[in-house]
């Protein structure tokens, strides 16, 4: 396996190197802070989780897209709510165009595979320097957020590179799974099944839930954070509607259920639903995780709108006329739009504000919403669809209709329903990188009914190979225990 370095930069990140590792310990350099130290102390412990927060944030990767920006970017790239306006294939249309590259040189794969596997190894080696019977709840806080982080890198990873839950029993390839941080030379592991993966994510949310007594805001990991995302875990276990599992449905509804009533999360309505994407995460009431761009700003805002430099090239991914073709003229969602121009693209007109926070330059420091209380609403509402149960899902569905002006909708059941929530889903949460998911889940195709870039019009059944990136093909060469994806 190849080599790895550990340094610690305050409030930065604990270590990186590669997803393959020779010892660590024999790889120490003269300015390491040595791991007994490290771990020596709650502070400690405090210091690395903070680590494990600025890598997810972006610090996982040494490039200035970094690895927030390409969790976000690839997350939509294979959607339809946004459309290229680049024709050149490059890094980023390599993705959106399905062309699922596995060389590094030519897609974002290498980078993002090594960067999750950079900070899953150091989310490690806080896990593993927990010891049994530790009762400081200060290091067990720390440890629950580490299991937090960890299922947050490998829930990421499977949606990416392994096929939807519901297809083959979940027994298809998913990614490689590495839970301890003891990996020595020769160290080679398999891609684990996509259930295996789920199994895991499940097990390091569960595990996680007691340990976490503290809530230092949606900026970091929280009970209530841990039961939203367990219920969007079941809900993508659930699979499609006309065949769906009834016992992830309502396990799906059920940690909703907990967050929407429990949590003390609230919709923001009127004007302050208006300046939703103006603010921080930090005290918003709607906002249950959010990546702090803080600790790395992103890039991401500079590929979705067009910067306040004069002449800069940017904003080359505009929303897709299919989605705005479906938001109604008083739909209030329509004022996370802005009027942006990029010269030579004149019937592009739009962007989204989603990212334009202090957006001055080519940075900003807009988080990444990845978990909020309209999902766990729309959550609900489809895990009750999915069990039978029209009225709670109709219920749920008109509570985010109603705060985006558009008033309740009635005498809809079954697969109408349906399709309504998921509507509502996508325009909800547009541009945060879950359309191609909400899709494929749900064994439908991703259709784009419009051209952009250098493609047409394209249908992506949610069986093609196509739906998975390609894992990056130096790992393959050297991992002989690694399969590639099909293409």
């Amino acid at each position: 396996m190849r080599s790895v370095f550990q340094y610690i930069v305050a409030g930065g990140l604990l270590l990186t190197g590669s997803a393959c590792n020779k010892q660590l310990d024999k790889l120490r350099p003269h300015n390491v802070t040595y791991e007994d130290q490290q771990f020596s102390s709650a502070e400690g412990f405090r210091k690395a989780t903070l680590g494990a927060y600025s890598a997810v944030a972006g610090a996982a990767v040494q490039s200035s897209f970094n690895f927030n920006d390409q969790q976000l970017f690839l997350s939509e790239a294979h959607g339809n709510d946004i459309r290229a306006l680049d024709a050149a294939v490059n890094r980023y249309t390599n993705a959106f165009g399905y062309l699922n590259s596995a060389e590094k040189d030519l897609s974002l794969t290498y980078e993002y595979w090594r960067g999750a596997y950079n900070a899953s190894l150091l989310i490690n080696k806080i896990i593993a320097h927990v010891k049994p019977g530790e009762a400081n709840p200060a290091i067990l806080q720390a440890k629950g957020e580490a299991l937090f982080l960890r299922a947050y890198i490998y829930f990421n990873l499977v949606r990416l590179y392994g096929k939807p839950y519901y297809q083959n029993g979940g027994n298809n390839p998913g990614v490689m799974l590495i839970t301890t941080d003891d990996n020595g030379a020769g160290f080679a592991p398999p891609r684990a099944t996509v259930k295996a993966v789920y199994d895991q994510v499940i097990a390091d949310l569960t595990e996680a839930l007691p340990l976490l007594k503290t809530n230092a805001g949606n900026s970091y990991a929280s009970r209530y954070a841990a039961f939203a995302f367990l219920s969007r875990v079941y809900l993508y276990m659930t699979g499609p509607f006309a065949s769906a599992n009834a016992d992830a449905a309502k396990k799906a509804r059920q940690y909703a259920d907990s967050v929407i009533l429990n949590g003390g999360y609230s919709l923001r309505q009127g004007a302050d639903f208006a300046a939703y994407y103006n603010t921080d995460a930090p005290g918003n009431p709607e906002d249950i995780f959010a990546v702090n761009a803080q600790y790395n700003q992103g890039l991401i805002s500079n590929l979705f709108a067009m910067p306040s430099q004069i002449n800069y090239s940017g904003g080359l991914y505009r929303p897709s006329p299919d989605l705005l073709s479906i938001i109604q003229p008083h739909d209030l969602r329509r004022q996370f739009f802005k009027r942006n121009v990029t010269p030579g693209y004149t019937e592009d007109t739009l962007a989204t504000v989603k990212y334009s926070l202090n957006y001055v330059s080519l940075y900003s420091v807009s988080p990444n919403r990845y978990l909020r209380l309209a999902e766990m609403y729309l959550n609900r509402a489809e895990a009750a669809v999915k069990g039978g149960d029209n009225a709670g899902a109709l219920a749920d569905l008109n509570v985010i209709r109603r705060r985006a002006g558009l008033g309740d909708t009635s005498n809809i059941a079954g697969q109408p329903l349906f399709n309504e929530i998921l509507k509502q889903r996508r325009i909800e949460l547009m541009f945060e990188g879950h359309s191609s998911y909400d899709c494929f889940r749900n064994g439908l195709p991703m259709v784009r009914t419009y051209a952009s870039g250098s493609s047409g019009a394209l249908t992506v059944q949610a069986t093609d190979p196509k739906v998975l990136m390609r894992i990056p093909a130096d790992e393959i060469v050297g991992n002989p225990n690694l399969t590639q994806n099909e293409q």
